[in-house]
């Protein structure tokens, strides 16, 4: 039965999970793809589960004191999901973000109280596609503003409240939601969290489900290959949904012809109206 929330943190998580028929059939593959739509999350993206994931764990080891200020690098999404939560329990945030990232994410984060500090890319890197050395000036400014406010930093990529966000939630709601009927689960990589915490928590249920990981070509890092294209567009977002599904559907048409395979549908592509994915 439905109940009244004490806040909006409280909506966090118990996404739809949807099946994509229309899509396969117009693909002309065999099996299913069942989407979970994480851009239901109040902050619009899968990201929400991570923020209050990781401020749950700080709040539980005291890592965070009461009133300390939060400050994350981030591409929009997770700091999205950091201005709501801090928001509700009372902790400055502040977002450091690369001006390569879409325009729409920091005026999103700005209007739900945060503080946000963008970052010039580098000389001659493209708008819309963030590389590896403008990431690294973000991770540079996060280090100066953590250290000169005496913050707690979100630090999405080592905490552990990502990934046992995904592997308390995530994970067991697709399992649920199908009802264990599940034969693989496809995710691109950013932080690794919700990777980690859903293919944990579908293999525990079964062992027999494969998981696959999405790389862009020329940055398939975890593959081990050499990456020759560190300019790719995939934000994480918008981008990576289309990924998901594409890689899915590529799966339908080879080996995993006949299953059903679970993705992961990170945000909407509504942050990406100024970016060359509309244009």
């Amino acid at each position: 039965m439905a109940k009244v929330l004490n806040s909006v943190v409280e909506s966090i998580g118990r996404t739809p999970l949807v099946r994509l028929e229309r899509l396969t059939a117009q693909a002309g593959v065999k099996g299913e793809i069942l989407a979970k739509l994480e851009y239901l999350n109040p902050g619009f993206s899968k990201k929400d589960r991570a923020a209050l994931g990781i401020i749950e764990e700080a709040e539980k080891s005291g890592a965070i004191k009461p009133g300390q200020t939060v400050v994350e690098l981030t591409s929009g999404n997770m700091g999205t999901g950091l201005a709501i939560v801090c928001a509700v329990r009372g902790y400055p945030f502040v977002a450091v973000m690369s001006k390569g990232n879409s325009e729409e994410r920091a005026r999103m984060m700005a209007a739900l109280g945060a503080e946000v500090i963008l970052v010039d890319q580098l000389p001659g890197s493209v708008p819309g596609q963030v590389s590896g050395g403008d990431l690294a000036l973000v991770e540079q400014a996060t280090k100066a503003v953590t250290a000169e406010r005496g913050a707690f930093r979100g630090d999405q990529f080592h905490r552990d409240g990502n990934w046992l966000a995904h592997y308390h939630g995530t994970g067991p709601e697709i399992w649920d939601a199908s009802h264990g009927a599940v034969d693989a689960f496809v995710d691109f990589i950013g932080s690794g969290g919700t990777y980690a915490g859903v293919a944990r928590a579908l293999k525990e249920r079964n062992p027999l489900i494969k998981c696959f990981i999405v790389e862009p070509e020329g940055a398939a890092a975890a593959a081990g290959e050499t990456v020759t294209q560190p300019e790719h567009p995939i934000q994480g977002g918008g981008f990576s949904s289309g990924a998901n599904v594409a890689a899915a559907l590529r799966l339908l048409r080879s080996d995993q012809s006949g299953k059903t395979i679970a993705v992961v549908i990170c945000d909407s592509g509504l942050k990406y109206l100024s970016t060359d994915l509309w244009s």
